[in-house]
């Protein structure tokens, strides 16, 4: 034995095994770093080491068999003793070995300082106290797929991962739609995390060919651009689910290490069949885009996924929102056949209730149920599901945005302020949260502030119909005939058609006064009328025009669905005829139920009275 040890010494047998082990983790690295900016194959990786392990033992078995010499190699056995160069061949192996070594501690030192130093017991504590650092933003995974294709199954990912994420007690996510904006932008993280204000960024990629998926994934801290971990994931499609979690408790056990967070148990709801998931995820991406011909082509995928998987929660909930939000966006702005609006309706609290069965703790099946339930004036249980929603989620912008548009619309306007604001902080980038806030800002009388939102809401999404409208309002409660006309232009040039009065529309803008403008809202079917009568601040004109239906039916118009929107800068709430609206849409019974808002109270037994903005302390 001691001569064979001897002799492979002689050899360089293990220096030449040294060298090449040293050599070889060097070139994985140098490999591993270029592959995916080169676009090399998923396969590159592994085909690598294992080309790097097959020739391994032939090394071995070279440095063995053949010996240089100055007349180049020869066998060993072949070569007299004194003839053999093994001595300066080990010192050149002893200074390849040594190079790599210098190398190989290096990286490990740099990676120990480029990772964030451990925090002390007490340090810890006191960050999971303050709350500091404690956040996140997670930004949309790029698609790296060979034929660009695979967006909607990348933007699936980086959202699964986040809802995983906002389930961690004491951790801020930064909202999908303010995260999701910097899509395809080459922009330093640093100025991401500043700009989102998060402490931590995760971004990443997604390569899927055939049923292969490779998905990388890195968690960045924005102070100072140091990586604190990334992984790499070569599967097959169907581990898709055991990939997100893998991801999402890798980031979160980080996050948890780094600032002290209880990550606890997380669990998310999942469907074992890929189809159905895919189809969700197209599904879930036309609902956000939103349009009619996206609406409908969203509730057929999504009947597909639950016909596939029917306890699949999470597509009861999304077919429950295309219900509800189904009739604001038909084609034209053309209002759907009553009966078909009562049937979406209906589908969206069938749809939610069914979700919430499969699933209590689902924050926007309560939402959008709680929502759907309003349409039908059922605001007792509908404002429920609402709380219940808020309590559920109390971090997610769009149940937030959900509860404080109809929280709002029943004069619980300073309660329905307060959860916009929060949705705004969460997510400023959402067009649709700063139009809710503006409105809810116009109920105060906070005209200037309003109309802010509004134009904020517009330069985020310009093809959003909401705002330009609500703009247009808001100019008008302040007597801005400019201001309004010009509103209303950009409105029409968006292709925001006004149902009823499209033909009063160009002399309604081209009016020079007030005057001129009388006989257009007497020949209005409504909108131009309304219009009139809030420049004019016409309370009587507004009231003598408004459409007075039967004791027994449920308000119809705006302006009885809304009371708290006409509000002629507050002194429509003293009027009498503004409290029988207010009483015809069952609103004085929630306020019994549940408390009066804060500017309204009870008068006696059957009484009661709301004060303007203005008198408000």
């Amino acid at each position: 034995m001691n001569r064979l040890l001897s002799e492979l010494r002689r050899r360089n047998v293990f220096r030449v095994a040294t060298a090449y082990l040293v050599v070889g983790w060097v070139l994985i690295q140098v490999v591993s770093l270029i592959a995916e900016p080169l676009g090399l194959p998923d396969w590159t990786d592994t085909f690598f080491i294992v080309l790097l392990g097959v020739g391994f033992p032939i090394a071995l078995l070279l440095a063995w068999a053949f010996e240089m010499t100055p007349e180049g190699m020869k066998l060993t056995v072949a070569v007299p003793a004194d003839d053999g160069i093994a001595t300066q061949t080990a010192r050149k192996l002893d200074y390849a070995i040594v190079a790599g070594l210098v190398v190989l501690v290096g990286v490990i030192v740099w990676q120990q300082l480029a990772s964030p130093q451990a925090a002390t017991a007490p340090e810890l504590a006191a960050r999971a106290e303050a709350g500091e650092g404690a956040s996140v933003a997670v930004l949309p995974f790029a698609d790296m797929s060979p034929d660009s294709d695979q967006a909607y199954f990348a933007d699936g990912i980086s959202e699964e991962i986040l809802n995983v994420l906002v389930r961690i007690p004491d951790l801020q996510v930064a909202g999908r739609t303010s995260s999701f904006a910097y899509r395809g932008q080459d922009q330093d993280l640093r100025e991401i995390g500043s700009a989102l204000n998060v402490s931590h960024v995760l971004e990443g990629s997604v390569r899927r060919s055939g049923t292969r998926l490779r998905i990388t994934a890195q968690l960045i801290r924005s102070e100072d651009g140091f990586h604190l971990w990334s992984e790499t994931y070569d599967r097959e499609l169907t581990d898709i689910f055991d990939i997100q979690d893998e991801i999402a408790g890798a980031v979160a056990d980080e996050l948890a290490t780094s600032l002290g967070l209880e990550t606890g148990a997380i669990s998310v709801a999942r469907t074992s069949d890929l189809g159905a998931y895919e189809s969700f995820l197209h599904a879930r991406q036309l609902f956000r885009e939103r349009g009619q011909a996206n609406l409908e082509l969203a509730a057929a995928m999504l009947t597909e996924t639950l016909a596939r998987d029917p306890e699949y929660g999470p597509g009861w909930t999304q077919l429950s929102g295309v219900y509800w939000v189904m009739h604001y966006y038909r084609q034209g702005n053309s209002a759907p056949a009553p009966e078909l609006a009562v049937r979406w309706n209906a589908l969206a609290v069938e749809t939610a209730r069914r979700a919430i069965v499969i699933n209590p703790a689902d924050a926007q099946a309560h939402a959008f149920l709680g929502a759907a339930l309003t349409e039908n004036w059922n605001w007792i249980e509908g404002l429920d599901m609402l709380d219940r929603a808020v309590a559920l989620a109390p971090n997610d912008p769009d149940v937030l945005d959900t509860a404080a548009q109809i929280l709002g619309k029943v004069g619980y306007v300073t309660e329905a302020l307060a959860l916009s604001e929060h949705a705004v902080a969460l997510d400023p980038q959402g067009a649709i949260f700063r139009n809710t806030l503006g409105n809810l800002l116009a109920y105060q009388g906070r005209f200037e502030e309003s109309n802010a939102q509004f134009r904020a809401s517009i330069d985020i999404d310009p093809s959003l119909r909401f705002p330009y409208a609500n703009l247009m309002w808001g100019l008008a409660r302040a007597g801005d005939m400019a201001g309004t006309q010009s509103a209303l232009i950009a409105m029409r040039d968006r292709g925001h058609l006004v149902r009823g009065d499209e033909d009063l529309i160009e002399p309604f803008v081209a009016a020079q006064s007030l005057t001129d403008m009388q006989p257009l809202a007497v020949e209005s079917r409504g909108f131009v009328r309304s219009l009139y009568a809030l420049l004019a601040s016409d309370i009587e004109y507004y009231f003598s025009r408004a459409p007075i239906r039967d004791i027994d039916e449920l308000p119809s118009n705006w302006a009885n669905y809304n009371p708290f929107w006409q509000s002629f800068r507050g002194e429509i709430f003293a009027d009498p005829r503004w409290k029988f609206w207010v009483r015809r849409g069952d609103l004085v019974d929630l306020w019994r139920a549940r408390g009066f808002p804060s500017q309204c109270r009870p008068v006696g037994e059957e009484d009661f009275e709301c004060l303007p903005p203005s008198e408000m302390d």
